[in-house]
């Protein structure tokens, strides 16, 4: 396909979920998510316990034996009362598998989601964000929408400028962050409210989404880094797509996708919700209903861990739209 392309950045947005909404609001919002956590819960939090065992069992179970200093090694205690001259014996648990990983919830927001389906997708992503920093995994929740439907002020900029051919994408991006690596749990978990508002939720344009959350992740310095889609639906922008070629949000997507699975160290995988996201990712599962979610989530995260991690060998070379 040609080159893909954007009409103008100069409207587009990477912001702080908590700069979208006053403190008061988010307060109300996260109660909102309380609401339906508790009701959920149950559920959710008995799959996030399930990969919390597996993973905890992975790093349990390596010690390194017979070191001058670290945890005491009473089950050799016995030594010293044989031997009175003997040194005390000492033990470490060897280096978690996990303390150098983050991973990345890249959730979709657009209008296609709205209700169940978005609820269901932060009341996952909260329990998992929980249930991966007590493993000691780094998390970070990030969505993706636009600012406006049918265009907003690019495409306002396309007409003034006489509408000229082929102009590339023509919507106003908004990439949000409800919670970076580095922040902990508590200290974002009203940020997840947000997705309860009325309003945000608008078009998707999932190729930049994708481009912008991998190149965040290449950016850290974890040795593994993983890469989770949410969504249920292919890109759509009504503005984009009636002004440019067929398909043409879809091609960049499964172009971004390639570029990422052949020649990058992040890891990407992809739930889909009802739609059916193993004809774009390579390592993808689709759910037929939302309620699902949890299990599918923690199953695929589950996997991942449980495999050795993709090469290091693996190419470092940053994906260009």
């Amino acid at each position: 396909m040609d080159a893909y392309r954007v009409f103008t950045t100069a409207y587009d947005e990477v912001i702080d979920a908590a700069d979208l909404c006053d403190p008061m609001e988010l307060d109300r919002l996260r109660g909102l998510l309380d609401g339906q956590l508790a009701i959920l819960s149950s559920v959710v939090s008995r799959l996030a316990n399930k990969l919390q065992r597996r993973l905890l069992a992975q790093q349990n179970r390596s010690w390194i034996f017979d070191l001058e200093e670290g945890m005491l090694d009473t089950a050799r205690l016995t030594r010293i009362v044989t031997d009175p001259t003997a040194p005390l014996s000492f033990k470490a648990e060897s280096e978690s598998p996990f303390r150098d990983t983050v991973v990345t919830l890249l959730l979709d927001n657009s209008g296609s989601m709205r209700g169940r389906p978005i609820m269901v997708a932060a009341v996952c992503a909260d329990i998992l964000a929980r249930t991966l920093e007590r493993c000691g995994v780094k998390v970070e929740i990030l969505g993706f929408t636009t600012r406006a439907w049918k265009g907003g002020q690019s495409r306002e900029a396309w007409i003034t400028a006489g509408k000229p051919a082929n102009p590339g994408r023509l919507n106003d991006l908004r990439h949000i962050i409800y919670k970076a690596a580095d922040a902990p749990w508590r200290r974002a978990k009203k940020n997840l409210g947000l997705m309860m508002r009325e309003g945000l939720l608008k078009e998707n344009i999932d190729g930049e989404a994708l481009l912008w959350a991998h190149d965040r992740l290449l950016a850290r310095t974890e040795q593994r880094r993983i890469l989770m889609v949410i969504s249920d639906g292919s890109p759509v922008d009504d503005s984009t797509q009636s002004a440019n070629a067929a398909l043409y949000l879809d091609k960049h997507l499964r172009q971004v996708i390639a570029q990422i699975e052949d020649r990058s160290p992040v890891e990407l995988l992809a739930i889909g919700i009802g739609h059916d996201v193993t004809r774009w990712y390579r390592k993808a599962l689709t759910i037929v209903d939302v309620e699902q979610l949890a299990g599918a989530m923690t199953e695929k995260l589950a996997e991942l861990f449980e495999q050795d991690p993709a090469p290091a060998a693996r190419g470092r070379r940053r994906t260009a739209a």
